[in-house]
């Protein structure tokens, strides 16, 4: 889960310009557009903000070349780190979803493909295809997933050439 304090901080907006909509619940904010919540921070060219009808954040979906994303996870370790032509922020639902040239960061794995979801509270990746199942031209709608190799904490065994 995110930091425990992230969701009770004030959301702080800078923009260029804002359009708030009061009977629709949005607001839609333009030009170099940064938001921060605790350790959340979203940037983009446009970000479309939704509210429930008691004010309570639904989504963010925010546009830009690229928009970025970046959270801590919790305590003492390194912020997930994201970015694509167009991320959503499911408040509710407490999930980020990466369209189009996505790339996600994770304890130094990395995720890339045309469509990239992630849990924020179970730090769950799902990488793949959009569910409209079209691919892209370079790669055929495929995924690249970087794994670096967990350290060991245990006895290591010694090491010898290996064989010609």
């Amino acid at each position: 889960m995110a930091l425990p304090s992230d969701s009770s901080q004030p959301i702080r907006i800078q923009a260029n310009g804002a359009t708030l909509d009061d009977k629709r619940n949005t607001a839609v904010y333009t030009g170099n557009v940064v938001i921060t919540q605790g350790s959340l921070r979203l940037t983009g060219s446009r970000v479309t903000l939704t509210t429930n009808a008691n004010g309570e954040l639904n989504t963010m979906v925010t546009q830009g070349g690229p928009a970025t994303y970046q959270q801590t996870p919790e305590a003492n370790k390194p912020p997930v780190k994201a970015r694509a032509e167009t991320i959503e922020y499911h408040a509710d639902r407490e999930t980020i979803v990466l369209i189009k040239n996505a790339f996600l960061e994770q304890s130094g794995n990395t995720f890339q493909g045309e469509h990239v979801s992630y849990d924020i509270q179970r730090q769950v990746v799902d990488a793949g295809n959009s569910s409209s199942g079209a691919s892209n031209s370079n790669g055929g709608g495929r995924i690249e997933i970087v794994i670096q190799p967990r350290s060991r904490s245990t006895e290591t065994p010694s090491e010898e050439p290996s064989a010609p």
